[in-house]
């Protein structure tokens, strides 16, 4: 069993002194260095708790970003930073994320945050970001309904308006969105559309049943299921035209350039991805959730290819898609992907609570996800602090509250934290959203 954070504490502070004499040492280095203006701004401010381990100022994104700054380090060359939550709904998540990705922007470059949500609803958001023309209630419409909330809209208004501050090309933020889901009848029009564009009649067979795809997608939204025999005519079309665009892949870039042909395959992805997803739904769920993750990974890739090639990015979904451990969540993660085509270049902070409220329709609202004994939320939680930033490397501690290699409750789920996430943000309480799609919950 770990061992318990106060005799970890208690050891460290007392064991020959050295640890607080450390300390002591390092604030009068500090005032010293303060004092003659050699601090270096950049550097990280704050002493922690216990190594490892710093208190957050809190959640609210307008506070100064001091006590943010291990994030500097944790994060380090990735280019792709994944910021999770452990449930969906939950206000104080959606906060925390908001002001991380405000330190991203302002202290370490990033300039472009893609969503879990349908890619073409990402459109709208960015339209209103580029040119605060609208509200940010509008602008986010078409995003799932438990993104939807006054904290969400914070965070885009925000953007609108240091756009607006920051005329420069290379200082705009932008936003776009990856997921396959709730879009099948668009990406399989586009599909049809693209056909007749290089000659190919898109209502001849095998390409006929895209249209199909339509009513496979309005089938499964009531019921949440789809048979075979509804799915199959989309999902014969779908692979007719990968068929196609392997067997033309040197004629067709050509015919309608590089660019264009390159929409058309991510096209083709999010739909053959969700294919996947219906025909496992309800059936096979780790099968399901793979080809959803996988496919997100390929979107979430491609419109960064095209788009924002240079760029660092802040990805926003639940921390069971952002996992860097294909096993973490016994699922294949969008994560795993990601991590093994970055090398290196990807981070991930996961955000969890020992109190998470919610307000999700059908799913609960107040307090959820109760953690257990032992479980990653009690161990922070008995510190006492009510934010909390965790460096899972823990580095400079002789013995960690969360042991390397160990299996965990995170999440309710076991795992290996530090397999599964480089950094967490733990809130003690973490309050429900303030939806904009519904009322909110009593």
């Amino acid at each position: 069993m770990p061992t318990p954070v106060s005799r970890v504490r208690n050891r460290a502070l007392h064991r020959g002194g050295r640890p607080l004499a450390w300390a002591l040492l390092w604030l009068a280095t500090a005032v010293a260095l303060r004092a003659q203006g050699a601090l270096d701004a950049a550097a990280p401010v704050g002493f922690p708790l216990q190594p490892g381990i710093w208190r957050l100022d809190g959640t609210d994104p307008a506070l100064p970003h001091h006590d943010l700054e291990p994030l500097r380090t944790i994060v380090g060359k990735a280019t792709v930073v994944g910021l999770g939550e452990s449930i969906h709904t939950s206000g104080g998540y959606y906060e925390a994320k908001h002001r991380i990705f405000r330190y991203l922007v302002e202290k370490l470059g990033f300039r472009v945050i893609a969503f879990e949500t349908p890619w073409l609803d990402g459109e709208t958001a960015n339209a209103y970001v580029q040119t605060c023309d609208g509200t940010a209630d509008a602008a986010t419409a078409g995003f799932f309904g438990v993104w939807r909330s006054s904290e969400l809209s914070a965070l885009v208004r925000w953007m609108c308006e240091w756009n607006s501050s920051h005329p420069s090309p290379k200082d705009k933020l932008s936003v776009y969105a990856f997921d396959v889901q709730w879009q099948a009848a668009e990406d399989a029009q586009a599909l049809a559309d693209f056909l007749a564009r290089v000659g190919v009649d898109p209502t001849l067979e095998p390409y006929a049943g895209l249209e199909r795809c339509r009513a496979a997608e309005a089938i499964f939204r009531p019921r949440g299921t789809v048979s075979e025999v509804e799915i199959a005519p989309c999902a014969d079309s779908t692979d007719a035209v990968a068929a196609y665009f392997a067997s033309h892949a040197r004629t067709l870039p050509r015919l309608v350039g590089k660019v264009d042909f390159a929409w058309a395959k991510l096209r083709l992805a999010g739909l053959a991805a969700w294919v996947e997803e219906m025909r496992w739904y309800g059936r096979d769920f780790p099968r399901s959730f793979a080809a959803r993750d996988r496919g997100m990974a390929t979107l979430f890739q491609g419109i960064r290819a095209l788009r924002h090639a240079k760029s660092k990015i802040a990805l926003w979904a639940h921390n069971g898609h952002i996992t860097q451990d294909a096993n973490a969540y016994g699922l294949t993660t969008m994560g795993s992907f990601l991590a093994q085509e970055l090398k290196g270049k990807y981070a991930t902070v996961g955000l969890v609570s020992h109190r998470a409220a919610i307000d999700w329709p059908g799913v609960g609202c107040g307090a959820v996800e109760i953690p257990g004994p032992g479980s990653v939320e009690e161990i922070l939680h008995d510190l006492g602090e009510p934010a909390l930033l965790v460096d899972l490397r823990f580095p400079g501690a002789s013995e960690p509250p969360i042991a390397p290699g160990q299996v965990y409750e995170l999440n309710s789920t076991p795992m290996v934290p530090a397999r599964a996430f480089n950094a967490l943000v733990f809130l003690d309480r973490s309050r429900k959203m303030t939806p904009v799609a519904w009322v909110p919950c009593q």
